[in-house]
């Protein structure tokens, strides 16, 4: 018989991580290059959130990120992400892959809101140097994508396949105030 699970993604900074500004139609934000020389992607330095699995693991994640609008100032307040606390059920989206890196781990993702693209997915890993542009994502960091899955897993007793239809998957999503990214590049 399978079991629930619960997962918090919690308001508690654990460390920090690096975000490329991000969106659909222009992709990973670059500095203006000098002639000859390539694009260099711009990096900003966000907060980590802690993410824990109830009779598992924690977890590191990106919550909240900014969006490519071309400025790039030395702070500026992250501007996606989901700050409102709330309870969700998520469905499991088998395929899914990040869009703005290569992924390593296993594909899919949890889809917190119905109809919205708010997910729970691998997130960049900074032991291989990899970033990513995230836009309101909660991201698993540093290769642990396949770990929380699998702690997910054994929880339930079954597979993400079966936990999205069987609603057997609760996500607490706490209260968090956006907070500033710092330009690093």
């Amino acid at each position: 018989m399978p079991n629930s699970v619960v997962v918090t993604v919690t308001s508690q900074i654990v460390g920090t991580g690096m975000v490329v500004p991000y969106n659909h139609e222009q992709g990973l934000q670059t500095h203006r290059p000098a002639p000859g020389r390539p694009a260099q992607l711009v990096l900003y330095q966000v907060p980590l959130y802690e993410v824990k699995v109830e009779g598992g693991q924690r977890y590191k994640a990106v919550r909240f990120a900014v969006r490519n609008t071309g400025a790039s100032p030395a702070t500026r307040g992250c501007d996606t992400g989901l700050s409102h606390a709330r309870t969700c059920t998520p469905s499991w989206v088998p395929n899914y892959s990040p869009h703005s890196f290569n992924g390593i781990a296993r594909p899919g993702a949890w889809r917190l809101l119905p109809g919205k693209g708010f997910l729970i997915h691998e997130g960049a890993d900074s032991r291989r140097r990899d970033v990513g542009g995230s836009i309101g994502c909660i991201e698993i960091v540093d290769g642990r994508w396949n770990a929380f899955l699998g702690d997910i897993e054994r929880l339930a007793g079954t597979t993400c396949v079966q936990i999205g239809p069987s609603r057997l998957l609760t996500v607490k999503i706490e209260t968090a105030p956006y907070p500033n990214a710092r330009l690093v590049i």
